[in-house]
C-alpha cells in the first residue's frame, strides 16, 4: 500500500540547472578551466564538492583543499544569489493541483533534497505548505547515492520505505532509494535509468504509478504441467503476487512446489497457462530475459573463483564487452568498476563484505548460502526465487540464515519466493502462504491465517508443530448455544467461532481439531476440570516445554505444556481443552465447517 510520496526538489518540481550552470561556468571562467554542457551534465545528482572535483580534473594547477572549500563556498554564494530571479509562476497550476489532490486523498508527502538551498528554493516558488516534512542537505551527515535523506524522510512522516515512492531526476537519486528500500519513479534522465522501476515523463503520471504499484506485480493464472508420459505435476495454479511480498510454497515432498517454481523462473516448459510480471508476459521467454534470480540448495558455487568472483558472474556473463567498446579502455575501466562497486554491494547487504579473497573451500556453510544470495543479489533481479536453500544447513545455522533472509527481503522491498517442505520455515519467513498438496493449491494465506483457520483437514494437520490433534465429536445447540460432545462430555464452543457453522450439520459427527498448546493438564495455570483424563505413553523434555504423548479416547494425542520432571510413563494425567480456536471439519469432505 503506497501511503507516502518523497520528492527530490532540483529536477523535479523545478529546475534550476541553468543557475547552477551559470554559477559553476563563472569559477571554471575566473579559473582558466573549460567548462560546458558536457560537464554540466555529469554534476547531476552530484554533491558540491564532488561536482568541484569533476571541473577540476581539466584545470592546469593543483588546489589545496583549503582552495578547494573556498571555490565550493563561492559557486554557492552565486547560485543563492541567483535563486533571487525564482517565482511561484515556475510552478504550474496542474502541480499544485496534483499536490492538493494527492493531501486530500490522505497521501503524507514530504522533499529529500541534498541541497542546502532547499528551503529558499521551496519560499521563493510558494511551495512549502504541501508538504507533511522536508529534509534537506543541512540535516543529512552523508548525500546521493546513500539514502539517508530519503530514509529520514519517510521515518519523519512514519512510514516504512516500502509504502513510500521516490521521485528522482538523477541515477545517484534512483540509487539511493533503491538502497533504502523504496519505489523508484524516474523522470528526466532517470526515466531511462535501468534501476527506476516506474520511468515517467510528467509527474501528472505519478497516480497511475501509484496504480501500477498497489496492483500485483506478477500474476499467474491457470498454470498446467503436464509431462509426456502423462503425469499431471500442476493441475491449475493461479496466483497473485503483490510487490513487496514474501511468498512460500510449501508442502510434502512431491507435491509440485519446485515445478512451479522452474516454471515461473523459465527453467522448465509450460504446458498451458501464464506467467505476466508488471504487466508483461514472460511464459515464453527465455530465463534470462525475465530479470528474476535464482538460489539453489546446493550453493553452485565455482570453487576456482573468490568470493568476488563467484558474486560478480552474472555480470560477467549478461555484460560482456560490446564490439564498439572492445578496444575503448576507458569504457572498460569504467565497466570494472562499476560491477565490483556493485559486487561490494551486495556483499555488505549480505555480511561477506571482508571475504571477497576467499574460496569457496575456505567457507562455512552458511557463508556459502551466502555467497549464492550476494550472486542473486547483484543482478537487481525484479524477483528472487529460492528452492529450499537452507536443507544443507544444520539446525542452528537455518535458524540464523531464515532471519537474515528475512531481513534482506526487507531491505530489498521486492518479490520472494520461497520453496520448502519445512513449515517452521514458512510460517517465520513468509508474508504469504501457499500450502500445496499433489499439485493443487490447499490454501493462500497468512501465517496466521492458515494457523488459526485452516481450510481443511489436511492444512490443519501440516501446519503446525506438533500438528494438530484430531477427535470425532457431535455438535449440538440449545439456548445457551452451540456445545461439542466429546467423550460423552459436554463442551460448550465460542459463539464467535461457530457462527459460519451450517444448521444442517447439527447432530451430526465431525472432525474436531485442537492445537496440543490448547490442551492443558492437570497443574497448568489453564487448567480447567472438565473430567477428561489420558495415559501418557511418554514425554519429551525440551526445557522450557514438554511434549506429552498420550493416550485419550484410544486416540494418540500430542500436549504441549510447559514445566520439568513432572510426568512418568503410564501416569494417568487430567486434561482440558481451550477452544477457543476450535477447527470443525466434514467428516467427508475434509473441508472446514467454520
Amino acid at each position: 500500500m503506497i501511503k507516502g510520496i518523497i520528492f527530490d526538489l532540483d529536477g523535479v518540481l523545478i529546475s534550476t540547472d541553468t543557475l547552477h550552470y551559470q554559477a559553476w561556468k563563472k569559477i571554471a571562467d575566473a579559473e582558466g578551466i573549460p567548462f560546458d554542457e558536457t560537464i554540466n551534465n555529469q554534476l547531476r545528482g552530484v554533491s558540491r564538492m564532488a561536482s568541484l572535483e569533476i571541473i577540476l580534473r581539466k584545470a592546469k594547477k593543483q588546489y589545496t583543499q583549503e582552495e578547494k572549500e573556498a571555490l565550493a563556498e563561492q559557486k554557492n554564494q552565486y547560485y543563492v544569489d541567483s535563486l533571487k530571479t525564482l517565482n511561484p509562476e515556475m510552478v504550474s497550476a496542474e502541480i499544485r493541483e496534483l499536490l492538493a489532490k494527492f493531501k486530500a486523498d490522505g497521501y503524507k508527502l514530504a522533499i529529500g533534497s541534498s541541497s542546502k538551498n532547499t528551503q529558499a528554493i521551496l519560499q521563493a516558488i510558494d511551495l512549502v505548505s504541501p508538504f507533511d516534512a522536508i529534509i534537506d542537505g543541512t540535516m543529512i551527515e552523508r548525500t546521493k547515492p546513500d539514502p539517508e535523506v530519503f530514509l529520514k524522510g519517510a521515518a519523519t512522516l512514519g512510514l516504512e520505505p516500502r509504502e513510500c515512492l521516490v521521485i528522482e531526476d538523477a541515477a545517484s537519486g534512483v540509487k539511493a532509494a533503491k538502497a533504502g528500500g523504496f519505489i523508484a519513479v524516474g523522470i528526466g534522465d532517470a526515466a531511462k535509468n535501468k534501476l527506476t522501476d516506474y520511468p515517467i515523463q510528467s509527474l501528472l503520471e505519478i497516480p497511475e504509478v501509484i496504480q501500477k504499484a498497489q496492483a500485483p506485480a506478477m500474476v499467474i493464472t491457470h498454470l498446467k504441467k503436464i509431462y509426456p508420459n502423462g503425469f499431471e505435476a500442476i493441475r491449475d495454479f493461479s496466483l497473485e503476487i503483490n510487490r513487496d511480498e514474501f511468498v512460500v510454497f510449501v508442502g510434502p515432498s512431491g507435491c509440485g512446489k519446485s515445478t512451479i517454481l522452474r516454471m515461473i523462473a523459465g527453467l522448465e516448459d509450460v504446458t498451458d497457462g501464464s506467467v505476466v510480471l508488471n504487466g508483461e508476459d514472460v511464459t515464453d521467454k527465455d530465463s534470462k530475459d525475465r530479470n528474476m534470480a535464482m538460489v539453489f540448495q546446493n550453493y553452485a558455487l565455482y570453487p576456482h573463483r573468490t568470493v568476488a568472483g563467484n558474486i560478480s558472474f552474472p555480470l560477467d556473463v549478461t555484460k560482456r564487452t560490446p564490439i564498439k567498446h572492445f578496444f575503448d579502455i576507458k569504457w572498460r575501466k569504467a565497466r570494472k568498476q562499476q560491477i565490483k562497486e556493485a559486487v561490494q554491494l551486495a556483499a555488505e547487504r549480505v555480511g561477506l563484505g571482508d571475504l571477497l579473497d576467499q574460496k569457496p573451500e575456505n567457507l562455512s556453510g552458511g557463508q556459502r548460502q551466502r555467497v549464492a544470495l550476494a550472486r542473486a543479489l547483484v543482478r537487481d533481479p525484479k524477483v528472487f526465487l529460492l528452492d529450499e536453500p537452507l536443507s544443507n544447513l544444520d539446525a542452528k545455522m537455518r535458524v540464523q540464515m531464515r532471519s537474515e533472509i528475512t531481513r534482506l527481503h526487507d531491505k530489498l522491498n521486492t518479490i520472494f519466493i520461497y520453496v520448502t517442505h519445512d513449515q517452521v520455515e514458512a510460517m517465520t519467513m513468509g508474508t504469504k502462504i501457499v500450502i500445496l498438496k499433489d499439485g493443487d493449491i490447499q490454501q493462500v494465506g497468512s501465517p496466521q491465517e492458515v494457523f488459526i483457520n485452516p481450510v481443511n483437514l489436511f492444512v490443519a494437520g501440516f501446519i503446525g508443530t506438533p500438528q494438530m490433534n484430531f477427535f470425532d465429536a457431535v455438535i449440538n445447540k440449545d439456548a445457551k448455544g452451540h456445545w461439542a460432545e466429546l467423550g460423552g462430555k459436554r463442551i460448550d464452543l465460542p459463539a464467535e467461532r461457530l457462527k459460519a457453522f451450517p444448521d444442517e450439520m447439527l447432530g451430526k459427527e465431525v472432525t474436531m481439531g485442537i492445537r496440543p498448546k490448547a490442551i492443558s493438564v492437570e497443574g497448568d495455570l489453564a487448567f480447567k476440570k472438565q473430567g477428561y483424563e489420558a495415559k501418557i505413553d511418554l514425554f519429551e523434555q525440551l526445557g522450557e516445554e514438554t511434549l506429552v504423548y498420550a493416550k485419550f479416547l484410544e486416540k494418540d494425542i500430542i500436549i504441549s505444556t510447559s514445566g520439568l520432571g513432572r510426568f512418568t510413563k503410564g501416569q494417568d494425567i487430567g486434561i482440558s481443552f481451550d477452544v477457543t480456536n476450535v477447527c470443525l471439519f466434514d467428516k467427508e469432505t475434509e473441508n472446514s465447517l467454520l
